[in-house]
């Protein structure tokens, strides 16, 4: 799967061992380089790419094991796939560029500050999400296992589940209710999107579950990204979708894992309303905070102060012991009202 643009460039860069990766560039002057979430591919930023291309040379990836790259080599690890993308820059000859990514394409781009930050120019991370240590820990453990026949068939996620391969949607059924299964996957996690891009999702999946190899979703539970975050020096913009999946207590809010940088030019822009799929169902919003981010990072404001702070507090679950609502107003004409609790 690609990009439905007209006036794309598309081609595979040659990178090392007989392998490739695919991508698709439009527009011209400094390089900025998309990198897409799991598992999709680049199709995730085609509204983004002509907005951005009007200031840059936009270059998206498929990275290995996604969309028409091919599959990554099963004994690949996290730090692979980053480099991967260094050497795909070499080959273009990108000697530097501007990153923008979500999610798994966010974890990338901490990668790639942290260990390549001389290739690393401005950063604008969408969904940086931190995995709770333990939950992190266990599911890499059973990483070998994901996907494969052995695995139980799961039809209820539970909270905390990587949504696909352990929930053994990989598994294929005669009747081929296992494709409602991905298309359902897709619509949960996506309930305000539109059905074409539900659609390009479900399809996105298939396209990586029948490629092996290993898996960029898997293997990043391997990577510690709190202890890379302090390596990271590029400035650096978070965006942040109100309805993103980044929650407590599975992960750790955007602005915490931001903390963790050493980067001198943090900012925060939240996007009102835009959940996994908001580069294509806000790409006017996205690309404007990008450009103007880039155009200025110590310059650009951004979302701060208390409409961050109550931005961040959406990413908290309700307690339900806490959800009980008393009146502590008082009155002329009122009745007495409960007495009030201790705080």
């Amino acid at each position: 799967m690609a990009t439905n643009l007209r006036g794309v460039r598309r081609g595979y860069a040659d990178i090392g061992g007989g392998q490739q990766m695919y991508y698709e560039t439009m527009g011209s002057g400094y390089p900025l380089i998309l990198l897409h979430q799991s598992w999709w591919n680049s199709f995730e930023f085609e509204h983004v790419i002509p907005l951005l291309a009007q200031k840059y040379a936009v270059y998206a990836f498929d990275t290995l094991g996604f969309g028409f790259s091919p599959a990554a080599p099963e004994w690949w690890e996290f730090a692979d796939f980053t480099d991967s993308v260094v050497r795909a820059m070499d080959a273009l000859g990108i000697t530097k560029a501007h990153f923008g990514g979500m999610h798994t394409g966010a974890l990338l781009m901490a990668d790639l500050d942290a260990r390549h930050k001389e290739r690393c120019d401005a950063m604008c991370y969408g969904g940086l999400a931190i995995y709770d240590e333990a939950l992190r820990k266990k599911k890499y453990s059973f990483r070998r296992m994901i996907g494969q026949n052995q695995a139980p068939y799961v039809k209820v996620l539970q909270p905390g589940d990587v949504i696909g391969h352990e929930g053994a949607l990989l598994q294929r059924k005669a009747d081929g209710s296992h494709m409602i299964e991905y298309w359902m996957e897709q619509v949960r996690e996506n309930p305000d999107s539109k059905l074409e891009y539900i659609q390009r999702a479900a399809m996105a999946n298939l396209l990586h579950y029948d490629k092996g190899g290993a898996d960029g979703l898997t293997v990043l539970l391997g990577f510690d990204l709190k202890r890379a975050l302090k390596f990271c020096t590029r400035p650096c913009l978070h965006l942040i979708g109100s309805r993103d999946v980044v929650k407590k207590p599975i992960f750790e809010t955007i602005v915490q894992a931001a903390g963790y940088m050493k980067s001198k030019v943090k900012r925060f822009k939240v996007i009102y309303g835009a959940g996994i799929m908001g580069w294509l169902d806000y790409p006017q919003e996205y690309a404007q905070a990008c450009l103007e981010f880039l155009a200025d990072p110590e310059a650009y404001v951004g979302t701060t102060g208390h409409e961050l702070d109550l931005a961040m507090k959406e990413y908290l679950l309700m307690v339900p012991g806490e959800a009980e609502f008393t009146d502590y107003n008082r009155y002329p004409d009122s009745k007495p009202v409960a007495k009030a609790r201790k705080r």
